[in-house]
Protein backbone atom coordinates (compact mmCIF):
# COMPACT_ATOMS: atom_id res chain seq x y z
CA UNK A 1 0.00 0.00 0.00
CA UNK A 2 1.24 3.36 -0.80
CA UNK A 3 0.46 6.56 1.31
CA UNK A 4 0.35 9.55 -0.91
CA UNK A 5 0.63 13.17 0.80
CA UNK A 6 0.20 15.13 -2.23
CA UNK A 7 -3.67 15.59 -1.63
CA UNK A 8 -5.75 18.73 -0.42
CA UNK A 9 -7.11 19.69 2.98
CA UNK A 10 -6.79 16.56 5.47
CA UNK A 11 -6.92 13.75 3.14
CA UNK A 12 -3.70 12.30 3.63
CA UNK A 13 -4.48 11.75 7.20
CA UNK A 14 -7.30 9.73 6.48
CA UNK A 15 -7.57 8.47 2.71
CA UNK A 16 -4.26 5.78 0.97
CA UNK A 17 -4.28 4.66 -2.83
CA UNK A 18 -3.91 1.25 -3.69
CA UNK A 19 -1.14 1.58 -6.49
CA UNK A 20 -1.00 -1.98 -7.28
CA UNK A 21 -3.92 -4.39 -6.08
CA UNK A 22 -1.82 -7.71 -6.68
CA UNK A 23 0.44 -6.39 -3.55
CA UNK A 24 -2.93 -5.08 -1.11
CA UNK A 25 -2.74 -7.04 1.94
CA UNK A 26 -6.15 -6.89 3.55
CA UNK A 27 -6.95 -8.05 7.20
CA UNK A 28 -7.55 -11.94 7.41
CA UNK A 29 -10.85 -10.59 9.94
CA UNK A 30 -11.76 -8.76 7.17
CA UNK A 31 -15.38 -8.66 5.39
CA UNK A 32 -15.57 -7.03 1.85
CA UNK A 33 -18.68 -5.96 0.57
CA UNK A 34 -18.97 -4.54 -2.81
CA UNK A 35 -21.68 -4.03 -5.82
CA UNK A 36 -21.21 -4.78 -9.72
CA UNK A 37 -23.33 -2.76 -11.88
CA UNK A 38 -22.00 -2.23 -15.93
CA UNK A 39 -19.60 -0.65 -15.30
CA UNK A 40 -15.83 -2.26 -15.82
CA UNK A 41 -14.35 -0.54 -13.06
CA UNK A 42 -17.09 -1.85 -10.49
CA UNK A 43 -15.81 -5.89 -11.06
CA UNK A 44 -11.84 -4.23 -10.89
CA UNK A 45 -11.36 -4.05 -7.13
CA UNK A 46 -13.02 -7.18 -5.76
CA UNK A 47 -12.01 -9.80 -8.22
CA UNK A 48 -8.40 -8.83 -8.16
CA UNK A 49 -8.19 -8.25 -4.36
CA UNK A 50 -9.28 -11.71 -3.96
CA UNK A 51 -7.01 -13.74 -5.80
CA UNK A 52 -4.24 -12.82 -2.93
CA UNK A 53 -6.29 -12.20 0.26
CA UNK A 54 -8.38 -16.02 0.30
CA UNK A 55 -8.56 -15.56 4.46
CA UNK A 56 -10.14 -12.42 3.82
CA UNK A 57 -14.41 -12.95 3.26
CA UNK A 58 -15.78 -11.18 -0.15
CA UNK A 59 -19.30 -11.20 -0.57
CA UNK A 60 -21.41 -9.51 -3.29
CA UNK A 61 -24.59 -7.51 -2.75
CA UNK A 62 -27.16 -5.28 -4.26
CA UNK A 63 -30.47 -3.53 -3.81
CA UNK A 64 -33.99 -4.04 -5.15
CA UNK A 65 -36.77 -1.72 -6.04
CA UNK A 66 -38.18 -2.33 -2.04
CA UNK A 67 -34.99 -1.14 -0.66
CA UNK A 68 -34.09 -4.51 0.30
CA UNK A 69 -30.29 -5.77 0.50
CA UNK A 70 -29.96 -8.51 -1.82
CA UNK A 71 -27.15 -10.96 -0.28
CA UNK A 72 -25.84 -13.29 -3.19
CA UNK A 73 -24.27 -16.03 -1.21
CA UNK A 74 -27.36 -17.42 0.44
CA UNK A 75 -30.23 -15.40 -1.59
CA UNK A 76 -31.32 -13.55 1.36
CA UNK A 77 -33.22 -10.48 1.62
CA UNK A 78 -32.48 -7.63 4.52
CA UNK A 79 -34.81 -4.75 4.73
CA UNK A 80 -32.34 -1.54 4.77
CA UNK A 81 -34.62 0.26 7.12
CA UNK A 82 -34.62 -1.96 9.81
CA UNK A 83 -31.75 -2.19 11.68
CA UNK A 84 -32.06 -5.16 13.14
CA UNK A 85 -32.14 -6.68 10.19
CA UNK A 86 -28.53 -4.91 9.01
CA UNK A 87 -27.48 -6.38 12.14
CA UNK A 88 -28.24 -9.96 11.17
CA UNK A 89 -26.66 -9.58 8.51
CA UNK A 90 -23.36 -8.64 9.71
CA UNK A 91 -23.84 -11.40 12.73
CA UNK A 92 -23.01 -14.01 10.13
CA UNK A 93 -19.17 -12.91 10.06
CA UNK A 94 -16.48 -12.78 12.18
CA UNK A 95 -14.66 -9.85 11.03
CA UNK A 96 -13.18 -7.06 12.54
CA UNK A 97 -12.74 -4.25 9.84
CA UNK A 98 -15.37 -3.91 7.39
CA UNK A 99 -14.02 -2.58 3.90
CA UNK A 100 -17.44 -1.34 2.15
CA UNK A 101 -16.46 -0.65 -2.10
CA UNK A 102 -18.98 1.81 -3.06
CA UNK A 103 -17.55 2.11 -6.68
CA UNK A 104 -20.66 0.35 -7.70
CA UNK A 105 -23.22 1.22 -4.92
CA UNK A 106 -26.18 3.19 -5.44
CA UNK A 107 -26.55 5.84 -1.89
CA UNK A 108 -29.72 4.04 -1.03
CA UNK A 109 -27.74 0.78 -0.44
CA UNK A 110 -24.48 2.95 1.04
CA UNK A 111 -26.15 4.89 3.51
CA UNK A 112 -27.74 2.67 5.48
CA UNK A 113 -24.96 0.28 5.65
CA UNK A 114 -22.28 3.18 6.86
CA UNK A 115 -24.96 4.62 9.58
CA UNK A 116 -25.17 1.11 10.97
CA UNK A 117 -21.48 0.30 10.88
CA UNK A 118 -20.21 3.66 12.60
CA UNK A 119 -22.89 3.36 15.02
CA UNK A 120 -22.08 0.27 16.14
CA UNK A 121 -18.40 0.92 16.00
CA UNK A 122 -17.03 -1.85 13.41
CA UNK A 123 -14.12 -0.16 11.69
CA UNK A 124 -14.70 0.76 7.92
CA UNK A 125 -13.10 1.89 5.27
CA UNK A 126 -14.56 3.24 2.14
CA UNK A 127 -12.82 1.84 -0.94
CA UNK A 128 -13.42 3.30 -4.27
CA UNK A 129 -12.29 2.87 -8.19
CA UNK A 130 -12.50 6.60 -9.72
CA UNK A 131 -12.80 6.41 -13.40
CA UNK A 132 -10.37 7.10 -15.85
CA UNK A 133 -12.32 8.79 -17.72
CA UNK A 134 -16.06 9.75 -18.25
CA UNK A 135 -17.49 10.02 -21.75
CA UNK A 136 -18.71 13.23 -22.13
CA UNK A 137 -19.11 13.41 -25.34
CA UNK A 138 -22.13 11.16 -24.99
CA UNK A 139 -23.39 12.93 -21.84
CA UNK A 140 -23.32 16.32 -23.65
CA UNK A 141 -25.76 14.34 -26.28
CA UNK A 142 -28.44 13.83 -23.51
CA UNK A 143 -28.80 17.32 -23.10
CA UNK A 144 -29.24 19.43 -19.58
CA UNK A 145 -32.29 17.21 -18.47
CA UNK A 146 -31.15 13.95 -18.96
CA UNK A 147 -27.05 14.04 -18.34
CA UNK A 148 -25.76 10.88 -16.88
CA UNK A 149 -28.92 9.59 -15.46
CA UNK A 150 -32.03 8.46 -17.86
CA UNK A 151 -34.21 9.58 -15.27
CA UNK A 152 -34.69 10.21 -11.41
CA UNK A 153 -37.26 7.91 -9.45
CA UNK A 154 -38.15 11.13 -7.65
CA UNK A 155 -36.99 12.72 -3.86
CA UNK A 156 -37.76 10.46 -1.01
CA UNK A 157 -35.14 9.75 2.13
CA UNK A 158 -32.68 7.01 1.99
CA UNK A 159 -33.13 4.49 4.02
CA UNK A 160 -32.16 5.01 7.77
CA UNK A 161 -32.34 9.32 6.83
CA UNK A 162 -36.42 9.33 7.34
CA UNK A 163 -36.58 13.19 9.17
CA UNK A 164 -40.29 13.17 10.59
CA UNK A 165 -39.89 16.76 12.34
CA UNK A 166 -39.30 19.48 9.87
CA UNK A 167 -36.81 22.16 10.85
CA UNK A 168 -38.60 25.37 12.63
CA UNK A 169 -36.61 27.84 10.51
CA UNK A 170 -35.44 27.70 6.81
CA UNK A 171 -32.14 25.60 6.63
CA UNK A 172 -29.41 26.35 4.10
CA UNK A 173 -29.36 24.33 1.01
CA UNK A 174 -26.35 22.89 0.49
CA UNK A 175 -25.21 20.99 -2.93
CA UNK A 176 -22.90 18.81 -3.63
CA UNK A 177 -22.85 19.32 -7.67
CA UNK A 178 -21.60 16.99 -10.52
CA UNK A 179 -22.12 17.38 -14.52
CA UNK A 180 -26.30 16.96 -14.20
CA UNK A 181 -27.73 20.38 -14.08
CA UNK A 182 -30.79 18.58 -14.45
CA UNK A 183 -30.88 16.93 -11.22
CA UNK A 184 -30.09 20.46 -9.30
CA UNK A 185 -32.75 22.07 -11.13
CA UNK A 186 -35.38 19.49 -9.95
CA UNK A 187 -34.19 19.71 -6.31
CA UNK A 188 -34.49 23.56 -6.49
CA UNK A 189 -37.72 23.00 -7.95
CA UNK A 190 -39.09 20.21 -5.40
CA UNK A 191 -38.01 21.75 -2.45
CA UNK A 192 -38.42 25.40 -3.33
CA UNK A 193 -35.35 27.11 -0.89
CA UNK A 194 -34.94 30.63 -0.75
CA UNK A 195 -32.20 31.41 -3.51
CA UNK A 196 -29.91 33.41 -1.19
CA UNK A 197 -30.23 29.98 0.81
CA UNK A 198 -28.46 28.02 -2.00
CA UNK A 199 -24.86 27.12 -1.61
CA UNK A 200 -23.08 24.97 -4.19
CA UNK A 201 -20.27 23.37 -3.89
CA UNK A 202 -18.11 22.26 -7.16
CA UNK A 203 -15.31 19.55 -7.32
CA UNK A 204 -12.19 20.55 -8.03
CA UNK A 205 -9.62 19.88 -9.89
CA UNK A 206 -11.62 16.91 -10.89
CA UNK A 207 -10.70 13.89 -12.33
CA UNK A 208 -9.67 15.77 -15.24
CA UNK A 209 -8.19 19.27 -15.00
CA UNK A 210 -11.44 20.50 -17.71
CA UNK A 211 -14.47 18.64 -15.37
CA UNK A 212 -14.87 21.64 -12.99
CA UNK A 213 -16.41 23.90 -16.14
CA UNK A 214 -18.15 20.44 -17.43
CA UNK A 215 -19.95 21.24 -13.90
CA UNK A 216 -20.46 25.16 -14.35
CA UNK A 217 -21.81 24.39 -17.75
CA UNK A 218 -24.05 21.55 -17.33
CA UNK A 219 -25.56 23.84 -14.12
CA UNK A 220 -25.67 26.96 -15.35
CA UNK A 221 -29.38 27.41 -15.97
CA UNK A 222 -29.92 26.62 -12.36
CA UNK A 223 -26.72 28.83 -11.05
CA UNK A 224 -28.13 31.63 -13.31
CA UNK A 225 -31.11 31.57 -12.27
CA UNK A 226 -30.60 31.31 -8.03
CA UNK A 227 -27.69 33.78 -8.62
CA UNK A 228 -26.45 30.73 -6.28
CA UNK A 229 -22.79 31.04 -8.43
CA UNK A 230 -22.38 33.83 -6.07
CA UNK A 231 -22.14 31.53 -3.41
CA UNK A 232 -19.82 28.67 -4.69
CA UNK A 233 -17.88 26.44 -2.58
CA UNK A 234 -14.94 24.27 -3.88
CA UNK A 235 -14.12 20.63 -2.34
CA UNK A 236 -11.72 17.84 -3.75
CA UNK A 237 -13.80 16.31 -6.30
CA UNK A 238 -12.64 12.59 -5.46
CA UNK A 239 -12.34 13.36 -1.69
CA UNK A 240 -14.44 11.84 0.74
CA UNK A 241 -12.62 13.73 3.40
CA UNK A 242 -12.65 17.21 1.52
CA UNK A 243 -16.08 17.00 1.51
CA UNK A 244 -17.05 15.92 5.01
CA UNK A 245 -14.78 18.79 5.92
CA UNK A 246 -16.27 21.54 3.68
CA UNK A 247 -19.80 20.73 5.34
CA UNK A 248 -18.29 20.94 8.69
CA UNK A 249 -16.57 24.69 8.06
CA UNK A 250 -19.92 25.58 6.35
CA UNK A 251 -21.26 24.67 9.29
CA UNK A 252 -18.97 26.62 11.46
CA UNK A 253 -19.10 29.86 8.82
CA UNK A 254 -22.61 30.05 9.02
CA UNK A 255 -23.05 29.70 13.12
CA UNK A 256 -23.90 26.24 13.17
CA UNK A 257 -27.30 26.35 10.66
CA UNK A 258 -29.68 23.54 9.91
CA UNK A 259 -28.91 22.39 6.59
CA UNK A 260 -30.59 19.82 3.77
CA UNK A 261 -27.48 18.64 1.95
CA UNK A 262 -28.13 16.97 -1.57
CA UNK A 263 -25.25 14.98 -2.80
CA UNK A 264 -25.78 14.69 -6.44
CA UNK A 265 -22.01 14.86 -7.38
CA UNK A 266 -19.24 12.78 -7.36
CA UNK A 267 -19.68 9.01 -4.95
CA UNK A 268 -17.00 10.47 -2.79
CA UNK A 269 -18.43 14.03 -2.05
CA UNK A 270 -21.69 11.65 -1.24
CA UNK A 271 -19.95 9.72 1.10
CA UNK A 272 -18.83 12.35 2.69
CA UNK A 273 -22.59 14.02 2.96
CA UNK A 274 -23.63 10.39 4.36
CA UNK A 275 -21.07 10.39 7.03
CA UNK A 276 -21.61 14.45 7.64
CA UNK A 277 -25.16 13.67 8.34
CA UNK A 278 -24.69 10.55 10.75
CA UNK A 279 -22.48 12.84 12.75
CA UNK A 280 -24.82 15.78 12.88
CA UNK A 281 -28.18 14.02 12.59
CA UNK A 282 -30.12 17.03 13.71
CA UNK A 283 -29.19 19.42 11.91
CA UNK A 284 -28.74 17.46 8.37
CA UNK A 285 -31.44 16.46 6.28
CA UNK A 286 -30.08 14.30 3.10
CA UNK A 287 -32.31 15.55 0.21
CA UNK A 288 -31.76 12.87 -2.65
CA UNK A 289 -33.40 12.26 -5.65
CA UNK A 290 -32.70 8.49 -6.69
CA UNK A 291 -31.40 9.11 -9.69
CA UNK A 292 -31.64 5.73 -12.41
CA UNK A 293 -27.96 5.88 -14.16
CA UNK A 294 -27.36 5.81 -17.48
CA UNK A 295 -24.74 2.91 -18.27
CA UNK A 296 -21.44 3.34 -19.83
CA UNK A 297 -20.60 6.92 -19.20
CA UNK A 298 -17.35 6.15 -17.97
CA UNK A 299 -14.45 4.77 -19.14
CA UNK A 300 -11.59 2.41 -17.98
CA UNK A 301 -10.43 2.70 -13.51
CA UNK A 302 -8.72 5.15 -12.54
CA UNK A 303 -7.05 5.11 -9.14
CA UNK A 304 -8.18 3.22 -6.38
CA UNK A 305 -9.01 5.37 -3.46
CA UNK A 306 -9.19 3.75 0.45
CA UNK A 307 -10.58 6.20 3.16
CA UNK A 308 -10.43 5.38 6.66
CA UNK A 309 -13.82 6.78 7.58
CA UNK A 310 -14.82 5.60 11.13
CA UNK A 311 -10.76 7.30 12.08
CA UNK A 312 -12.54 10.35 10.44
CA UNK A 313 -15.82 10.11 11.99
CA UNK A 314 -14.43 9.91 15.56
CA UNK A 315 -11.44 12.59 15.12
CA UNK A 316 -13.90 15.11 13.70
Amino acid sequence: MTLRIGMISKDYLYTEIWDDLRSVELESTALYLYTQDPEDRSRHCASNLSMNNSDTIFEKISINDNDQMLFSSNNSIIPLNSNDAIGGFFSLFTFQVLYLEVTGMCCRLIAPLMKYAIQKGIKTRIVYSEPKEYLLTEFQKEGINRDLSESVAGVSPLPGFIRLIPFKEEPIFVTLLGFEGGRFSYLVANKQPSYDKILPVVGVPGYRIHYPFESFWGNRNALKTTKAYERIVYAEANSIVDAYLILKKISYDKRNPNMIVAPIGTKPHAVGAILYAIKNPDKVELLYDNPKRSLHRTKGVGRILVCDITRLFDEN
